[in-house]
């Protein structure tokens, strides 16, 4: 289910770094660096009486 969501969003990524002229490649590989750092990561988010918490596993 998840899976032709990650091809469209590799679709806009290579059509994004087309038209910044961005080296497809390392813009790649430092954002699968970036998501796999994710795991472990918990963000607290408070204002006022309402409060988020995001753990990605």
């Amino acid at each position: 289910m998840l899976s032709p969501v990650v091809v469209l969003a590799a679709l806009a990524a290579a059509v994004a770094c087309l038209i910044y002229r961005v080296d497809a490649v390392r813009a790649l590989g430092t954002g699968w660096r970036i998501v796999s750092a994710l795991p472990g990561t918990r963000i607290d988010i408070e204002h006022d009486r309402t409060a988020v918490l995001v753990a990605i596993r």
